[in-house]
């Protein structure tokens, strides 16, 4: 991993921006290749309860969600994929083009190779060029935002590349941690953020990336300012799997691999949603795990709003760039809407509020219930 303008590194230009392209070209490739899955899901823990004699129409089930100030078809996300390559500009136009005709809500990847070099921002301002009426979650990482060189204008330069409508902070300690040269230092980001909640006025959320969110530190990002969080739990992709691939750690020093030792390391997604909802009543999504309309029911009976899926909408874009279309990302989001509405009619439940934080529409299983009841 090369070091950020934030960190003071002074390799060449046209050296760290081929290093950073390889890194986004292989953080696409490598999910699709090989099996970088956390090897537990614990949404398989969770079972819906089932009413034999479901008293609504089917087709009068009401999926809408008002996400902060713009109204969607349904509670789902296309979470944070990719930006700041070539293919990443194919990939996001694919999902923009999606996401707009089935009125979802759509993410960036980390912007942070936008600031750096200007020549990559086309691949996120396509976004809203073939998106232009959906809300567009924009993202800063860590550390980027807990650099002692970060600028306020920093934030603003990325909400103004996407024109977002919420603007994402991840929280990724653990890529960082497994990556070569990775940023391991955030001491200055409460500080940093404090000055950025000041001055933005868009709404900023906490968006984990695969290791979830305790009851501590939601708590304490609740407290801090953020309007709404991404748990990003265990269950889903794996980085530190992804940087195993990658296998550009240096091990002169150690006789194993972080990369591969933490493979299995977080809270999983289900009980990152059940820590947020404890101690905040702002936005949820639950991302981490989802592959099915079911999941986002699971994920909202704990007290998500919303239903966030990344590798499954990788997967779809990648053929539909092979193919030059986009059915097969609108096949998925239109599946994931049927089998959400399924879920609620078969629980006999007209609405997302009546299925929302109802502990007693679900029987709890497994190692979740000792997770949750430990």
């Amino acid at each position: 991993m090369t070091r950020s303008k934030f960190e003071k590194e002074d390799m060449p230009d046209t050296e760290k921006n081929r290093e950073i392209f390889n890194r986004k070209e292989e953080h696409l490739k490598i999910p699709l290749e090989y099996d970088v899955q956390h090897s537990i899901n614990y949404f398989d823990d969770i079972k819906l309860i089932h009413h034999a004699i479901p008293e609504n129409d089917l087709e009068r089930v009401d999926l809408k969600f008002k996400f902060f100030n713009k109204e969607i078809s349904a509670p789902i996300c296309i979470s944070a994929i990719t930006g700041g390559h070539p293919v990443s500009k194919e990939i996001n136009k694919i999902l923009a083009k999606a996401a707009e005709q089935e009125n979802i809500i759509m993410s960036v990847g980390s912007q942070r190779i936008g600031l750096e070099d200007p020549s990559t921002i086309d691949s996120f301002k396509v976004v809203r060029e073939f998106a232009p009426t959906i809300p567009v979650i924009g993202n800063l990482g860590l550390g980027q935002v807990g650099s002692t060189y970060f600028k306020e204008d920093d934030l603003t330069n990325c909400i103004d590349m996407v024109n977002a409508d919420v603007m994402a902070i991840h929280l990724n300690a653990l890529h960082e941690l497994v990556q070569f040269k990775g940023n391991v230092s955030y001491r200055n980001f409460k500080a940093n953020f404090k000055k950025i909640r000041e001055h933005t006025s868009i709404p900023l959320i906490a968006k984990e990336v695969g290791s979830g969110l305790n009851k501590e530190i939601a708590l304490s990002l609740d407290e801090l300012g953020f309007d709404g969080f991404d748990v990003g739990g265990a269950g889903g992709t794996s980085f530190a799997a992804i940087e195993s691939k990658r296998n550009n750690f240096d091990n002169d020093m150690y006789s194993r691999n972080p990369a591969d030792v933490f493979r299995e390391w977080g809270i999983p997604t289900p009980v990152s949603i059940v820590n947020v909802r404890c101690v905040s009543k702002k936005v949820i999504i639950a991302t981490g795990g989802l592959r099915t309309g079911i999941d986002i029911a699971k994920s909202i009976v704990l007290g998500a709003d919303i239903g966030g899926f990344a590798y499954k909408f990788l997967k779809s874009s990648w053929q539909d760039r092979k193919n030059d279309t986009i059915s097969n990302t609108v096949k998925e989001i239109k599946t994931l809407k049927n089998e959400l509405r399924s879920s609620l009619w078969l629980m006999n439940l007209e609405n997302l509020s009546e299925l929302k934080n109802k502990r007693e529409k679900c029987v709890l299983l497994g190692d979740l219930y000792l997770w949750l009841n430990q």
